[in-house]
């Protein structure tokens, strides 16, 4: 995986409005990762599962982006904060839920993989309650300089933890079945690269 999608930060003693637009488009890129509905105990193909893994991350990466399009620009205000906080909340509750969803890859190592999927389903879901507890600080009145901070440190971790996870499936399987079905999917080919 590339990484998330990043936006320039201001530096040096920046304006209340350009922070803010920033930590708005930060959180809204970092929105989409996890909190919401059932698991399945299904099984899939391990190209299928891994197609399944790819896309709802690709989905997430898109909608993110779409998001974050909409607080940047000077397009300021309390309806904008509140529909990215809306947006961060929907990635993130569709990524889990895209995520559960996918039960586990047929295989010997399939408990394994469906359990480092869940924990990373749990960890976004985490990232994103901290990024919406410092986008709410920020409309109360609390200080921008440390939300940025926040947002910042989060999405790292995210990213991290995406990227950490995509690695890890393909050594799940001794036989490397995963890792041909992460390299092999189309939906997998913008996010791991031929090299594992």
């Amino acid at each position: 995986m590339t990484g998330l999608p990043s936006l320039p930060l201001a530096s040096g003693s920046m304006k209340l409005p350009l922070g803010l637009a920033s930590l708005l488009a930060l959180a809204v890129l970092a929105a989409g990762c996890g909190g919401g509905g059932g698991s399945s105990s299904s099984t899939k193909s391990p190209q299928d599962w891994a197609d399944g893994v790819c896309s709802a991350i690709n989905t997430w990466k898109d909608s993110l982006s779409s998001a974050s399009e909409s607080v940047t620009g000077g397009n300021l205000s309390e309806n904008s904060l509140k529909q990215a906080a809306s947006d961060l909340k929907d990635s993130t509750a569709q990524l889990k839920d895209d995520l559960d969803g996918l039960g586990k890859p047929d295989l010997e190592s399939g408990d394994k993989a469906k359990d480092d999927v869940d924990t990373l389903s749990s960890n976004v879901s985490d990232g994103a309650d901290k990024i919406e507890g410092a986008l709410k600080d920020v409309q109360n009145g609390g200080s921008i300089v440390s939300a940025l901070t926040t947002v910042t440190s989060t999405i790292s971790t995210m990213g991290n933890q995406v990227q950490s996870t995509l690695n890890d499936l393909k050594t799940v399987d001794p036989a490397g079945e995963l890792k041909s079905a992460f390299e092999n999917a189309s939906s997998c080919k913008s996010l791991t690269s031929a090299k594992s």
